[in-house]
C-alpha cells in the first residue's frame, strides 16, 4: 500500500507546473560585451553598443492538482531578469504602460499574460554583442507562452534573478553581475536617464532583499504537495543518484540526423554532462556514456531550488553545440522518486526545426536515493574514468590468478624427474611436485614417487573458490588428474611438453585451475587451485570442462573438453568419474584426447524446490572476460573446436549428416512396432524358480484400441495416456541399461522428491561394476546399429540403382532430338552457393537442436523435463476424460451453422455489408485513416514496450562489460551437443559421510575459511544492478547444512498432496459413471 501512495504521489508531482504573470517593469537601455571577457577589454565600446530592453517579471506558478481557490493559495513566486532584442523591420513603438511598472491588481487580466520561451544555447559561450547564451533556466521559467513579440522585442535570453546582483550605480549606467550556471560576468548597461538607472536598480534590489521570503514560500508549497507522506528534515544530506536513460524523437541538428548528449544543472550550476552518441534521434545512454552520476545537496537546498534542468544538446566536432530541447524535474518529484522511468517532455529550440509527423520528444531519467552499493559503485566508476585503460573487469576474479607457465626455454633447463638410490633397494623414479611444493611441507614434498603422488592426490583439498549465483543447491568439483594426454609443445624430447590446465564454465561464471608444467599426465595436489563450488540456479544446467595446452605468447591450444549433465547426479554421493576428452560433441567422427579424472559432489537444499524449478525455463545466460585469449578458450570449452555457427559447406553436410543418422532409430522403431503387434515378451518376471516373458506394451495397446473403438469420446484421454506409457517405456529401457552412468535418474526418486520433499537416494557404483554385461551390451547395440546402416545403405542403393534404371528407359524411349550444342557448366565458384546455402544451414541447425531437444525429453537426458511431460500427459488423461467431447462438438457445430447460414444474415447485409460497398472515396478514405490511426497508437506501445526492453539490455550489456570484461559468451540454455559425455567404467561413486568436525572448525569452515568467493555475473535491479547474493553459510568441507526453503511443514504437505488424491479418486468414482450415462442419454447409445 505504501509502495502505492508513493507511485500515486510520483504520478501527481510529474504533472508540468503551470504560470501567470504577476507585475512587469521595463526599461530600454544599451549593453556592451561584459567586462571580464576578452571582447569587453579590446573591443571599443562606442563600436560593440547594442540596444537592448531589460525586464524584470514576477510570475507565479502552481501545479493544476494544486489550484486553489485562493489566488495565493498552494503557489509560489519567482522573478526573471529579461534582456531583449528589437526585431528587424519592426517599427517600435515607446515603452507601453504596463513595461513601466504595472501589476495584475492594477490591469486586470490583460497583465497576466504568457509569454513565449527564451531560445536555448549552449552555457558558456557569449554571442556577438557578448550577451549571456543559454541562460534559460529550467522549470520555473517554461512558462507556456503564446506572444511571439512584445511590441517589436524578441527575448533575448532570461535567468533567474537570484543570480544577478548590482555592483555599482553612476550617471546613468548600472553595472551587473550575473552568476549563474557556468557564466560569470560583469556587464554594464546604460540607461536612457539617471532616473531610469536608478529605478531599475532600486526595483531589482527591492525584489532581491525579498528572495528569502519567496523561497521560504516555494519550500513550504514543497512540503504540502507531498501531503505528508514522505517525512522530510530540512538539514538531512541528500544524496541523489540520477541516471539518463535516452530519448526519443529528438530534432534533426545536423542534415539529418543528431549527435545528442545532455547536459544536467542544478541550482544554476552545471553537475553532469553526458558523452554523445553518434547519428541517432533515439539515444540509449549507458555506461559507456557516463549516463550516471550523484547529486549531493541537503532537503533545504533541494527544494528551494528550480530542480534539475537537462539540456538535449547535438555534438560538433567544429563550432558551437548546438541546443535541441530542454526539460526539467521538479525538487519534489526529484525527492521523492524511487528510481522508476520519468518520462519528461521536451521543450524543442524554436531555432531547431521539427521533423515533419514526427512525435513530440520525450527525454527519460531515472532517480531514486543513492545506497551504499551506489555510492561505492560510482567511487569506482568515477575512478576508472580517470584511468580509462583499466576500465573493464573492475570484479577481480581469481581465476586470472594461476601458479605455473613457463617460458619453453624454462622448460628445457628444467628438471622434473629424478632417481634416487636408498639403501641396497631398487632406485626409486621421483617426480618434481608441481605447480609447487606443499607450502607447509616444502621440502618433504618438492619430489615424490609416483605412489606418494597418488596418495597425495586424493587427500581432500584445502582451498575452494565459490562462485556462481544459484540458489537451488551447490556443485562441488575437484580435478584429481588427467591421462595420456597429447603433446602439443615442440621439443619434447628436451623436456618441453605439454603444459595443461582446466577451464570451467557452469551457468554464470568461469574458472580456471593452476598449470602443470612439462606433463603429459599432470596431478592437481590438495594445495593447489583445483576445487571448485558452484551455487546451481537451474537443476538442467550443464557443467562445461576444457583442458588446454597453455602458451604464453600464443592462444591456448584445446587439447580436449567434457560437458557433465548433473541433471543425472544423485545428492548426498561422492563421484570418482573419469571422462575420455574429445575435442568437440558436436560432430559425427571424433577422436579421444586422453582422459580427465574428476571428484564431484551434489548438495540439494530443498529437493521439492529443486525439482518444481525445472519448471520455469533456464535464463539466457551470458559471460564475460576480460581478454580476446580468454575469449576463445571459453568459447571452445563451451562449443568445442568446431564452429557449428558460421556458413561453411563442411558445416551444412555435417548438419545433413546429423539428419540422415536418425535413419537408424527406424528399424528400433520397427522393432518394437513388431513386438507390439505379434505379442512378443520384452518383461520377464520369476514364478517358482522359472522366467516369464510377458508382452506388457501389447496388452496396453490391444486395452487401449478396445476402449478407442467402443468410446470415442475418450480418444484425447488415450492420447496423452499413450504419451505416457511411451515415456515410461523409453525410461524403463534406460533405467535397465547394464552401464549405471547410461541410466536416468529414477522417477520413483523425482515423484518422492515431489511429495515428500525428499526422496533421492545417494548412490554406490564400484569401478568395472557389470563390466562383462556392459561389453556384452555394447556389442549387441553395436551390430544393430552395423544391421541398420547397412540396410540404410542398401536402401539407398535400390534408390539409385532404380533411378539408373528410369533414366535409361526414359533415355530409350524418349530420346532428345534438341541438335544445339551443349554449354559446359564450367568451374563453379564456392562462394556463388553462400546467399543461396546459408539460408539453408540455418534452418539445418534449426532442426538439429530441436531434434536433440525433443530427444533428450523423450529418452530421459533431461530427467526434470521428462518428469514433468509425463506427469502433465497422465493429468491430461485424466482431465480429458472428463469433457464431453461429443457434446462440445455437436453444440460448436450448431452455434456455427445457426449464426452464419441463418436468413437473419440477410439484415448484416442490409446494415453492414452494403453501406460498406457503397461507401465513397471520400469516406473510405476517412476509414481508412482512422484504421491507421488505431494501427499506429498500438504500434507505438509495441514499440515503446520493445524499447524499454532494449534499454534494459543494452544497459546490462554496458554494465557487465564494466564489471567482468567486454567479450561476451552465450552459454548454452539446453543440452546442445550432438554426444553425451559419459563416464568411462572405471568411474565410481559411494554415498558421502560428512566429516565430524569441531564447533571452531565447523564454524571457520562456514565464515569462508581457506574459501575463496568468485561472484558470479547474474545482475539484478536497475539504474546500477547488482550481483545476486547469497548465502554464505553453507561450508564446502565438512558437515553440510541443509534448511527448508520455504515455512510450509512436512506434514501440511503430506495433508494437502493426500487431499488432493482423496479427493480426485472420490470425483472418479462418483463422477465417471454419471457423465457415462449422461453421454448414454444425449448421443443415444
Amino acid at each position: 500500500m505504501a509502495k502505492d501512495r508513493r507511485s500515486l504521489l510520483v504520478k501527481r508531482l510529474s504533472k508540468k507546473a503551470e504560470s501567470t504573470l504577476v507585475q512587469s517593469k521595463a526599461w530600454d537601455a544599451y549593453t556592451t560585451p561584459p567586462k571580464n571577457t576578452l571582447k569587453g577589454t579590446i573591443v571599443p565600446k562606442i563600436v560593440s553598443r547594442h540596444r537592448r530592453r531589460i525586464c524584470v517579471e514576477t510570475h507565479r506558478f502552481w501545479n493544476e492538482s494544486d489550484k486553489s481557490t485562493d489566488e495565493t493559495g498552494g503557489s509560489y513566486e519567482t522573478c526573471f531578469l529579461l534582456m531583449m532584442d528589437p526585431i528587424k523591420n519592426f517599427p517600435l513603438d515607446p515603452l507601453k504602460s504596463f513595461h513601466k511598472g504595472t501589476s495584475d491588481k492594477d490591469e486586470g487580466k490583460e497583465s497576466a499574460r504568457p509569454m513565449e520561451s527564451a531560445p536555448l544555447d549552449d552555457m558558456s559561450a557569449a554571442s556577438d554583442d557578448g550577451t549571456l547564451d543559454g541562460a534559460f533556466s529550467g522549470v520555473d521559467t517554461m512558462l507556456v507562452r503564446t506572444k511571439t513579440n512584445y511590441d517589436g522585442w524578441s527575448i533575448k535570453y532570461q535567468l533567474p534573478l537570484r543570480g544577478v546582483s548590482i555592483q555599482k550605480v553612476k550617471n546613468n549606467s548600472v553595472t551587473f553581475k550575473v552568476e549563474h550556471r557556468d557564466i560569470n560576468h560583469l556587464r554594464k548597461i546604460k540607461f536612457e536617464t539617471d532616473e531610469e538607472a536608478k529605478e531599475c536598480a532600486s526595483y531589482i534590489r527591492e525584489l532581491k532583499s525579498t528572495e528569502e521570503a519567496r523561497m521560504a514560500k516555494k519550500y513550504q508549497e514543497c512540503m504540502k504537495r507531498l501531503g505528508g507522506e514522505v517525512s522530510v528534515n530540512a538539514k538531512e544530506h541528500i544524496s541523489l543518484l540520477i541516471e539518463i536513460v535516452g530519448a526519443t524523437d529528438l530534432p534533426c541538428g545536423d542534415l539529418k540526423s543528431s549527435d545528442p548528449y545532455v547536459k544536467c544543472y542544478f541550482d544554476g550550476v552545471i553537475v553532469h554532462k553526458t558523452g554523445y552518441l553518434k547519428k541517432t534521434l533515439n539515444p540509449i545512454f549507458t555506461l559507456k556514456q557516463k549516463n550516471l552520476f550523484l547529486l549531493e545537496t541537503t532537503a533545504e537546498s533541494l527544494f528551494k531550488s528550480d530542480g534539475l534542468h537537462l539540456y538535449a544538446m547535438d555534438y560538433d566536432g567544429i563550432g558551437k553545440d548546438e541546443p535541441l530541447g530542454i526539460c526539467s524535474v521538479r525538487p519534489d518529484l526529484m525527492y521523492v522518486a524511487d528510481g522508476e522511468r520519468l518520462p519528461l517532455e521536451v521543450e524543442i529550440d524554436k531555432r531547431v526545426p521539427k521533423q515533419e509527423g514526427a512525435d513530440d520528444p520525450i527525454l527519460v531519467v531515472r532517480i531514486r536515493h543513492a545506497t551504499d552499493n551506489d555510492m561505492e559503485f560510482m567511487e569506482k566508476f568515477t575512478e576508472s574514468l580517470k584511468t580509462p585503460k583499466k576500465k573493464y573487469a573492475k570484479i577481480p576474479n581469481p581465476a586470472l590468478l594461476n601458479k605455473g607457465g613457463k617460458h619453453a626455454i624454462q622448460s628445457y633447463i628444467t628438471r622434473n624427474e629424478k632417481t634416487e638410490k636408498l639403501g641396497i633397494g631398487a632406485p626409486i623414479k621421483k617426480y618434481r611436485v608441481r605447480p609447487c611444493a606443499d607450502p607447509e611441507r616444502p621440502e618433504e614434498t618438492e619430489w615424490l614417487s609416483k605412489s606418494d603422488l597418488e596418495s597425495e592426490m586424493m587427500k581432500e583439498s584445502r582451498e575452494w573458490i565459490y562462485a556462481g549465483s544459484g540458489g537451488q543447491g551447490r556443485l562441488f568439483v575437484e580435478v584429481l588428474e588427467a591421462n595420456d594426454l597429447p603433446n602439443l609443445d615442440s621439443g619434447g624430447f628436451a623436456g618441453n611438453k605439454t603444459d595443461s590446465f582446466c577451464c570451467f564454465v557452469f551457468e554464470d561464471c568461469w574458472l580456471q585451475t593452476d598449470i602443470i608444467d612439462d606433463c603429459l599426465c599432470p596431478k592437481w595436489m590438495p594445495w593447489s587451485k583445483r576445487a571448485f563450488l558452484f551455487n546451481i540456479a537451474h537443476p538442467c544446467s550443464e557443467l562445461f570442462i576444457g583442458v588446454f595446452d597453455y602458451d604464453k605468447m600464443d592462444e591456448h591450444d584445446l587439447i580436449g573438453r567434457v560437458a557433465i549433465d548433473i541433471a543425472n547426479l544423485q545428492p548426498d554421493t561422492v563421484y570418482d568419474l573419469m571422462y575420455t576428452l574429445y575435442p568437440t560433441g558436436k560432430t559425427d567422427t571424433r577422436d579421444g584426447q586422453g582422459k580427465l579424472r574428476l571428484r564431484i559432489r551434489l548438495e540439494i537444499d530443498d529437493e521439492r524446490k529443486f525439482v518444481m524449478s525445472a519448471l520455469q525455463p533456464p535464463s539466457t545466460i551470458y559471460v564475460n572476460v576480460p581478454s580476446k585469449k580468454k575469449y576463445k578458450v571459453i568459447d571452445q570449452v563451451l562449443n568445442g573446436n568446431v564452429d557449428m555457427e558460421s556458413y561453411s559447406l563442411k558445416t551444412f553436410f555435417m548438419y545433413i549428416d546429423e539428419l540422415q543418422s536418425y535413419q537408424g532409430v527406424l528399424p528400433q522403431l520397427e522393432e518394437a512396432i513388431i513386438t507390439v503387434i505379434f505379442w512378443r515378451g520384452h518383461h520377464s518376471i520369476k514364478l517358482f524358480g522359472s522366467t516369464y516373458w510377458l508382452p506388457i506394451h501389447s496388452i496396453f495397446n490391444f486395452i487401449t484400441c478396445i476402449i478407442a473403438v467402443e468410446y470415442p469420446q475418450v480418444i484425447p484421454s488415450l492420447f496423452f495416456l499413450s504419451i505416457a506409457w511411451v515415456m515410461l517405456a523409453t525410461l524403463w529401457f534406460r533405467r535397465h541399461n547394464p552401464n549405471h552412468w547410461n541410466r536416468c535418474k529414477p522417477f520413483k526418486g523425482m515423484l518422492s522428491a515431489l511429495i515428500f520433499r525428499d526422496g533421492f537416494t545417494p548412490a554406490k557404483v564400484e569401478p568395472f561394476e557389470n563390466n562383462e554385461a556392459i561389453i556384452a551390451y555394447e556389442q549387441q547395440l553395436g551390430a544393430k546399429m552395423k544391421r541398420a546402416k547397412k540396410l540404410a545403405q542398401e536402401v539407398e542403393q535400390d534408390a539409385k540403382e532404380t533411378a539408373q534404371e528410369n533414366a535409361e528407359l526414359a533415355q530409350e524411349v524418349g530420346a532428345s532430338h534438341d541438335l544445339s550444342t551443349k554449354k559446359s557448366p564450367g568451374l563453379l565458384d564456392v562462394d556463388m552457393l553462400r546467399p543461396y546455402l546459408e539460408p539453408y544451414q540455418t534452418y539445418l541447425a534449426i532442426a538439429c537442436r530441436f531434434l536433440r531437444y525433443i530427444g533428450n525429453i523423450f529418452v530421459w537426458q533431461e530427467p526434470y523435463l521428462s518428469f514433468w511431460v509425463m506427469i502433465g500427459s497422465l493429468a491430461l488423461s485424466v482431465g480429458c476424460l472428463f469433457v464431453p467431447w461429443f457434446f462440445l462438438i455437436r453444440w460448436t457445430s450448431r452455434i456455427i451453422v445457426w449464426a452464419l447460414f441463418g436468413p437473419w444474415m440477410k439484415i448484416v447485409d442490409i446494415y453492414y455489408w452494403k453501406p460498406m460497398e457503397s461507401m465513397n472515396d471520400e469516406e473510405r478514405l476517412k476509414k481508412k485513416l482512422e484504421a491507421k490511426r488505431v494501427r499506429k497508437i498500438v504500434l507505438k506501445r509495441q514499440i515503446e514496450e520493445a524499447r524499454i526492453e532494449r534499454e534494459k539490455a543494452v544497459k546490462i550489456k554496458d554494465m557487465k562489460t564494466f564489471l567482468f570484461g567486454k567479450y561476451i559468451l552465450k552459454v548454452p540454455a539446453v543440452k546442445g551437443d550432438r554426444w553425451w559425455d559419459v563416464p568411462l567404467p572405471d568411474s565410481s561413486a559411494v554415498p558421502y559421510k560428512a566429516e565430524k568436525l569441531a564447533l571452531a572448525e565447523l564454524a571457520m569452515k562456514e565464515a569462508g575459511y581457506h574459501r575463496t568467493r568468485v561472484p558470479g555475473q547474474h545482475l539484478e535491479g536497475e539504474m546500477i544492478p547488482t550481483i545476486k547474493k547469497d548465502n554464505f553459510t553453507e561450508a564446502p568441507m565438512g558437515q553440510p547444512t541443509k534448511k527448508h526453503a520455504e515455512s510450509e511443514s512436512d506434514t501440511a504437505a503430506y495433508t494437502k498432496v493426500g487431499s488432493l488424491v482423496a479427493g480426485a479418486a472420490i470425483i472418479t468414482y462418483f463422477g465417471v459413471p454419471m457423465l457415462s450415462s449422461l453421454g448414454s442419454n444425449l448421443f443415444g447409445a
